[in-house]
């Protein structure tokens, strides 16, 4: 083999790992036929997709398919590596929307050093990068042009995007590893249960303004005792969780 791949820990972090169900049937895929049948890819010698085929080849002998990809730099080959994993069908939502926001940083700072040695971004193909400096994207664009590169709804990042800022590190954790979907995960936030507790609460008032007064608490005590028992518990979290929440912002 005239080209030794070599592996470049940046490139290789771009890359989201695999799951081990994920990584024993690509083991599997390769080993029984002794075959690898997708090439490893390379930019100027340097591993840009197939890390895992390439590892799995070596360790067994296995001969392997090179391809070299023509780029213009190293920006343009990471860019290359995130969209192409992009194209993934076993990528969580939150994993395509990771992707995504450093798809969209990268061709930022690129469009940015453009600007700085021409004056104007040069024209390039890849999706997303500015081509004139004369308005900036909304906020609304940016997140537009960010759900429809990651595949997934504008809700599902804005959600994310609001778990990665108010959420726990457990909860940001669990559902960046799958266990959790973004929308389960969202209602979870403290500001979403304050939210929905307050909803609760003015349901609570709202019942309390229209049951009969006079009387009520004799003839149906269980269910007097249980709206006042339920509003009291209402109040009591939702202090709680607003205590919380000042502390955490205050920190």
């Amino acid at each position: 083999m005239s080209i030794l791949p070599k592996i470049d820990p940046e490139f290789k972090s771009l890359i989201p790992p695999l799951s081990p169900e994920e990584r024993q049937q690509l083991e599997q895929n390769i080993i029984s036929p002794r075959k690898c049948h997708d090439a490893i890819v390379l930019w100027e010698g340097i591993i840009i997709d197939g890390h895992n085929r390439y590892e799995i080849c070596v360790r067994n002998g296995i001969e392997f398919q090179i391809k070299e990809m023509k780029l213009p730099d190293r920006e343009a080959a990471k860019v290359w590596i995130l969209t192409n994993q992009l194209g993934r069908r076993n990528l969580s939502d939150a994993a395509r929307i990771e992707i995504a926001l450093l798809k969209g940083e990268f061709l930022r700072k690129k469009a940015e050093m453009n600007l700085k040695h021409g004056g104007r971004p040069q024209k390039n193909d890849e999706k997303g990068l500015p081509k004139t400096t004369k308005r900036k994207p909304d906020a609304i664009n940016i997140q537009e042009s960010l759900a429809s590169e990651a595949g997934v709804s504008k809700g599902s990042l804005v959600n994310y995007l609001q778990i990665k800022d108010h959420g726990s590190p457990e909860l940001l954790s669990q559902v960046q590893s799958g266990q959790l979907k973004i929308g389960t995960a969202h209602r979870l936030l403290p500001k979403e249960i304050l939210r929905q507790l307050d909803f609760a609460d003015k349901i609570y008032n709202f019942i309390a303004k229209v049951k009969p007064t006079e009387g009520f608490e004799a003839a149906y005590p269980d269910i007097h005792s249980g709206l006042v028992a339920l509003s009291e518990q209402l109040r009591e979290l939702i202090q709680n969780l607003e205590k919380g929440g000042k502390r955490e912002t205050s920190a």
